[in-house]
């Protein structure tokens, strides 16, 4: 349980990284400016979601905040108002990417309890009942991870980031390759998480179901590395209705606004 508020804040990020090019002859990228002028603002208990197609930078800016990036970057990431180095970033936060091994033969619970952490003993055991519950992996505790469904895999991603107290957790894609129940199931687990235990949370998303946009506090809408809004989720309505673009009824505001700011960055 965190036991104060935390602030994420990036302010004006810029990012240049080598890209693919695509050329078939060349063997090589280019480096090109991925990232422009972002800005973005997380509290303690909150669900913000960065928004856009492929390209437009989602992983790259995680990755900026992460203090994981290859490239050169400029702008302020601060937690508490503090710069937020490597250091401080592994030590009080948390990324889950799809590149996460388990170790076969492990079970679930036992995943989760060889993770190393600053508890031990009766809190440690306790502290993994609490997760396997929050993350509804309870019933399958006792299973080998090799035997875990993708659904339950993800989860025990999380569940290993979870496990560790993190002020602030960052998700690449975590619904990407699930089904609609097993999307909408991950969502509302994150949102419930970060209510109760007051982690503030950063994921990115490609292709948002209208089903998730109540568990988002926040979303962020990236078009070739530039901002097109970055607020409330209650707030985005009113402002792109304001600027003469109302989300028509029974649309996906997300879907919605994503494929407008693709379209037309104006």
């Amino acid at each position: 349980m965190i036991g104060s508020d935390y602030v994420l804040e990036a302010h004006n990020i810029y990012h240049t990284t080598e890209v693919d090019t695509g050329g078939c002859f060349n063997g090589g990228g280019q480096s090109a400016l991925v990232l422009k002028g972002v800005h973005l603002t997380v509290h303690s208990g909150e669900v913000m979601a960065i928004l856009g197609s492929k390209g437009s930078g989602k992983r790259a800016l995680l990755d900026v905040i992460a203090r994981r990036s290859d490239g050169s970057s400029r702008g302020q990431v601060l937690l508490n108002g503090a710069p937020l180095t490597k250091s401080l970033f592994q030590q009080r936060c948390g990324y889950v990417t799809h590149a996460c091994d388990f170790i076969p033969g492990l079970t679930v619970s036992q995943t989760l309890h060889y993770t190393p952490t600053i508890l031990g003993g009766y809190l440690k055991s306790s502290k993994v009942r609490q997760v396997l519950a929050d993350l509804a992996l309870s019933q399958v505790s006792h299973k080998k991870v090799e035997n875990l469904n993708i659904s339950e895999k993800r989860r025990l991603a999380i569940g290993i980031q979870l496990v560790r107290d993190p002020v602030m957790l960052l998700l690449d894609e975590p619904t990407q390759g699930l089904d609609p129940l097993s999307a909408y199931l991950l969502i509302s687990i994150l949102s419930n998480s970060a209510k109760k235990t007051g982690c503030g949370i950063l994921l990115s998303l490609e292709k948002p179901r209208s089903d998730v946009f109540p568990f988002l506090d926040r979303a962020l809408f990236l078009c070739l590395g530039g901002a097109v809004y970055s607020g409330g989720t209650r707030a985005m309505l009113e402002y792109f209705h304001g600027i003469g673009f109302p989300c028509p009824q029974l649309e996906n505001p997300l879907m919605y606004y994503l494929c407008l700011s693709t379209v037309d960055r104006r």
